[in-house]
């Protein structure tokens, strides 16, 4: 749910390298093992606001520093992510921003066939100018927009993982709301309640058949803008396998529908799907490809958007020191409004990552953006070239 559409469609691309370095952890007499890493990025965006004519570009630093909490015994751990990001525009300071996260996590086993997942997260981000509520319009606000948003799970499995079958139960609760330009934003500002069971029935001791059933509601607090409420239910069958040493994924397939409290508005029934399969030939050479369909929930216009996402990330490992990582992404959005309105976006990002130290990590990286539309406003193109440097104990 980060940012917008072009950033998700990358954002395997952008992590890709993070993080290759071995870090060291300090230890507490209590047994807490604590993991810091800082990450310091300098980049050009030849077109920060996401303009078709008449496009600006800046450098950006960016300074990361996080760090990692776990307490694990072996059965249950205790894990807590705390992080900060700080973004300086060399052109323009107005768009600064500084996001944080804190993140919390739990796996808790009662017995061989009890298992339980607590996941908390609480993130401050940015929506950059020219996405997101304001794509196409990025002069429309002075500085970013910034939002505040909460995820608690919960799923509890039980059954044997040598056993025949087994089933997971889940629950989670997602809050979105915007914290500046209300006049702008608070139309936006919703929350998102889901359940769902899956069941996974073990073919063999590497293949589980799957079945998924979800549901939910989608509620925006404006009355204004109630119409846009809705509720949501997928079932999804299909198998996740780890054949051999060389490939592993999944595969499912069903049925997606969403419908509104507006009559008015246009509701969703549909296929949708997720795959995902990687293939290692090599220890040191992996390819992914992944692929999905699914309603969306829209940043702006339209009742809902189908979108379609192809993607495909190729980790090499030329050396002990030297590792290179090459990322493609096609996302389709179909938007289902008077507008129909069609967005393709194409994305292309490679890195080169050095291991400097087994505390440093240097990587160079170049990415390109193209994306169509028949909504001309939001039609363009960028390119970004930058380094990575990544710090560990």
């Amino acid at each position: 749910m980060k940012r917008n559409i072009l950033l998700g469609a990358t954002a395997i691309a952008f992590n890709s390298s993070a993080f290759a370095v071995e870090p060291a952890a300090y230890t507490t007499d209590a047994g807490v093992v604590i993991t810091p890493i800082v990450a310091i990025q300098y980049k050009y965006d030849d077109n920060i606001y996401n303009q078709d004519a008449n496009t600006q570009g800046s450098e950006i630093l960016t300074l990361s520093p996080t760090a990692n909490f776990l307490l694990d015994d072996g059965i249950n751990n205790y894990q807590i992510d705390v992080g900060l990001e700080s973004g300086s525009f060399f052109n323009n300071s107005d768009d600064n921003y500084l996001e944080g996260f804190l993140h919390f996590n739990t796996h808790l086993e009662a017995s061989s066939t009890s298992r339980l997942d607590i996941s908390l997260e609480a993130n401050k981000e940015v929506e950059r100018r020219g996405s997101g509520i304001t794509e196409g319009s990025g002069a429309a606000v002075a500085k970013p927009l910034s939002y505040n948003n909460q995820l608690a799970s919960l799923t509890y499995e039980y059954g044997g993982l040598s056993s025949p079958g087994r089933i997971a139960l889940s629950g989670s609760y997602y809050n979105k709301n915007y914290t500046n330009f209300s006049e702008l934003t608070e139309a936006y500002n919703y929350n998102r309640y889901t359940l769902g069971s899956t069941f996974y029935y073990s073919s063999n001791d590497t293949t589980d058949i799957v079945f998924d059933i979800k549901g939910g509601n989608t509620n925006y607090d404006l009355v204004e803008t109630s119409s846009r409420d809705s509720s949501f239910y997928t079932a999804l069958v299909g198998i996740q396998w780890e054949a051999t040493a060389l490939t592993s994924g999944s595969f499912k397939i069903g049925q997606e529908e969403k419908s509104f409290s507006d009559e008015g508005r246009e509701s969703f029934k549909g296929i949708g799907w997720e795959a995902n399969v990687d293939w290692k030939p090599l220890t040191y050479s992996t390819l992914s490809l992944e692929t999905s369909r699914r309603a969306k929930e829209p940043d702006t216009e339209g009742d809902y958007i189908k979108e379609t996402v192809y993607s495909a990330n190729w980790a090499h490992s030329w050396s002990e020191l030297l590792s290179t990582n090459v990322n493609y992404t096609y996302v389709n959005e179909d938007y289902t409004s008077l507008t129909n309105r069609l967005d393709k976006t194409n994305a292309l990002y490679i890195d080169v990552n050095y291991k400097f130290k087994r505390w440093v990590d240097v990587a160079l990286f170049i990415e390109h953006l193209d994306k169509d539309s028949t909504n001309d406003s939001i039609i363009y193109d960028k390119s970004i070239v930058g380094l990575n440097f990544t710090f560990s104990l």
